[in-house]
């Protein structure tokens, strides 16, 4: 899961939508550094990506972007996931985007005080941009993979994953639709068990 899954997964909770975000960039045992309800989120981020990682429809969609791409396709299917949860939204939260995505972005800049400068820099400037809207557009997918390829030291295919997406969309799409049910219902139960 991306972050745009991430932080569906952990509303309407603060704490938890801010630990989600982070995520992804904090290494190491837990309690950290941060508030009690962001390292609550951080727990919520890694058990999802647990679950998402063993999941036979994740899996199967990995499958789909073929061989070549296999080491990669991990992060591949996380992109493409939310740009499919962008598109069906509206079947996933009773919120229009753009609203729940301002939301979002007030949410974490409130928190601004105990996160790191590159962390508020960040969330400044997928506001700015409109990061998590856009992934409704398919270039998005194509712009976040060459991003994403950049930060490796290595020379790498990730962005040949974008024309796997292209290629097998509306299998990908239905993988989608099969699975966010799935973790929507993990995250819930999580929650519930870890109050």
């Amino acid at each position: 899961m991306n972050h745009l899954a991430h932080f569906r997964l952990a509303d309407p909770d603060a704490g938890l939508i801010v630990g989600g975000f982070l995520g992804d960039f904090v290494k190491g045992r837990l309690p950290s550094t941060y508030l009690p309800p962001i390292d609550r989120g951080i727990k919520l981020h890694r058990a999802i990506d647990g679950f998402t990682d063993q999941h036979p429809i994740v899996k199967q969609s990995q499958r789909r972007l073929g061989p070549d791409l296999r080491r990669f396709a991990p992060v591949i299917s996380d992109v493409v996931y939310d740009h499919f949860l962008a598109r069906h939204w509206q079947t996933f939260h009773p919120q229009a985007l753009p609203e729940y995505c301002a939301g979002i972005y007030q949410t974490v800049k409130a928190f601004d005080a105990h996160l790191p400068a590159s962390i508020n820099g960040l969330i400044s400037r997928m506001e700015q941009h409109k990061s998590l809207e856009n992934y409704a557009q398919p270039d998005t997918v194509e712009r976040v993979l060459k991003h994403l390829s950049g930060r490796l030291r290595r020379e790498n295919p990730m962005v040949e994953g974008f024309a796997g997406f292209l290629h097998h969309y509306d299998a990908l799409e239905e993988d989608f639709l099969t699975f966010f049910p799935d973790i929507l219902g993990f995250s819930k139960s999580w929650q519930e068990q870890h109050r």
